[in-house]
């Protein structure tokens, strides 16, 4: 592969969107807050599945991959690496399905309504049964609309994103798996809010583009962006060694993206 520095644009986009796992577009850190270290985001697969793809975990070699199917519901379908589907659940009530995460600790998928005129509600699902369905519901509509969740390992809790619509300003909220506030800062407009996990102590936001790197206080610590097509649409992580494993979406055509090296 030629250095990453010297693709052009269009070299760039034909790699990432022609390609397995080998395809890749490079990053080239912008001035300010961007990233001081170069990753590269290789296609994992092309989504089998066309429709409204929003949210999108992964666990164990598999991607979990939300779509709002309208009415309020969506469906989430699970994919292997080589983008064999491996399941499908009936239309759920979870609204634009806008993020998901899973909790290690027993595997339950919590997915974000999302939404720039949704309250936001977190609803749990039992993803690992023969037909997944809603086991409780999290109430976060006085945080505001346009919901985004990421589940903090390391606190046993949660991390949830509201505004009173997709322009902010936000509030990250960090609470317990009940759903109790424990903490919260505000965060100004970064871009369209997309995905949302948590690497260690470290906030991942997934905007237009854009991944922006936060501490637990609302710091921005770092910024990534992302030289690809189509509209972002989820966040995933993995944990790899002392590092954490980052995976996107994206949408037109639907697809998913791996970022290397692993982030620290």
């Amino acid at each position: 592969m030629e250095p990453a520095r010297s693709m052009t644009r269009r070299r760039l986009l034909t790699s990432a969107g022609g390609a397995g796992l080998a395809g890749a577009a490079a990053l080239v850190a912008d001035a300010g807050q961007a990233s001081a270290r170069t990753y590269e985001f290789d296609l994992v697969f092309n989504v089998p599945d066309t429709g409204n793809i929003q949210g999108l975990a992964y666990r164990h070699g598999r991607f979990y991959v939300g779509f709002d199917v309208g009415g309020g519901n969506g469906v989430i379908r699970v994919y292997d690496r080589s983008g064999k589907k491996l399941k499908e659940t009936q239309p759920l009530a979870v609204g634009h399905a806008a993020e998901l995460s899973i909790r290690p600790a027993d595997g339950m998928l919590y997915i974000a309504t999302g939404g720039g005129t949704n309250p936001t509600k977190v609803n749990v699902v039992n993803i690992a049964t023969h037909d997944p369905k809603i086991v409780r519901t999290i109430d976060f509509a006085s945080l505001g609309n346009s919901g985004l969740v990421a589940v903090d390992p390391r606190r046993d809790g949660l991390l949830v994103h509201a505004g009173p619509g997709d322009q902010g300003p936000f509030v990250f909220a960090f609470t317990d798996m009940r759903g109790k506030v424990r903490s919260t800062f505000p965060l100004p407009y970064q871009g369209v809010p997309q995905g949302l996990e948590m690497a260690g102590d470290k906030i991942l936001y997934y905007t237009d583009n854009k991944i922006t790197v936060l501490n637990r206080r609302g710091k921005i610590t770092d910024t990534i962006d992302i030289p690809l097509t189509g509209e972002s649409e989820g966040l995933a992580v993995a944990p790899a060694g002392r590092g954490t494993r980052v995976f996107f979406g994206y949408n037109k055509p639907n697809r998913i993206y791996a970022m290397r090296p692993v982030f620290r």
